[in-house]
């Protein structure tokens, strides 16, 4: 049996970018990547699949309480599905649910977050969930943030951006590298090299600038054209929207900066994400 590496974020993160670069990785040029088939190589810590494995009552019909209470087996069945360690995505908090942990400490071998900066997320978020900018900054702020259950995933618990973000970074109880969106962007060889450090992988220089490269965000716009993309909002064009760091800049105003940067400021803060000024 295997231990589960979390692929950990808050929505709209970036996420499926790293998930996408560290399956070209680990299985080669020699596969026609699929956005499709992530869930084949990186698992997701939410989706029914799991649950329904590990029971035989209907799990679109269980209530949150009895959907936590068949977590932990939901995570042990995702660990066994590897000798080593398998990859999992998830948006939910480093916390619990029902007195169950949303993260199954026992299955775990160490956790890899990714942050990025609010006043760029928003419009990621906008986007996704068909909302207007103000109401895209209620939802990051909303201490209660989660997503209803659908036909594939039971409700992720991710809660406000500022407690997601805590929850990980601060005190974890294992292992957990927190790599910041905007320096992936910056110096992404750099970055997924470090990534396969924590990881316990060498890293191949030739083979990350690869598959760096096949996961530019232009490349992942163009598989996303050409095979579509489940993960896609019915509210947006696109899952892969722009691919750029810096765009509140011109997109929100004053009164919107201030309304991201109050309930944020303090992990703002220590993240470097806050504007000259403040």
């Amino acid at each position: 049996m295997g231990k589960i590496v979390w692929l950990a974020s808050y929505p709209k993160s970036g996420n499926t970018w790293v998930r996408m670069f560290l399956n070209s990785y680990f299985k080669g040029q020699e596969e026609k990547q699929d956005l499709n088939t992530l869930d084949l190589s990186t698992f997701g810590g939410s989706s029914k699949t799991s649950y329904r494995a590990v029971t035989s009552k209907n799990v679109d019909s269980l209530s949150d309480a009895e959907i936590m209470a068949l977590t932990p087996l939901a995570h042990s069945h995702i660990a066994a599905q590897k000798p080593n360690e398998v990859f999992v995505k998830t948006h939910n908090l480093l916390s619990t649910y029902y007195d169950i942990p949303l993260i199954t400490p026992t299955v775990t071998a160490s956790g890899l977050y990714i942050i990025r900066n609010p006043l760029d997320l928003v419009l990621s978020v906008a986007d996704h969930f068909g909302l207007t900018v103000d109401k895209a900054i209620d939802f990051i702020s909303n201490p209660n943030g989660s997503t209803a259950p659908t036909e594939t995933m039971v409700r992720q618990i991710f809660c406000s951006w500022t407690e997601n973000v805590k929850s990980w970074s601060e005190n974890p109880p294992f292992p957990v590298f927190v790599v910041r969106y905007e320096d992936l962007h910056a110096t992404p060889i750099d970055m997924f090299s470090e990534i396969l450090s924590f990881l316990g992988t060498q890293p191949d220089v030739k083979q990350v600038q690869k598959a760096a490269k096949q996961c530019s965000f232009k490349a992942l716009r163009q598989m996303e054209k050409r095979d579509g993309f489940t993960e896609k909002s019915q509210h947006s064009k696109s899952f892969f929207r722009v691919g750029k760091t810096g765009q509140w800049k011109s997109k929100l105003t004053e009164t919107q900066i201030e309304r991201i940067i109050r309930p944020n400021y303090a992990q703002m803060k220590r993240f470097g994400y806050l504007p000259d000024g403040y």
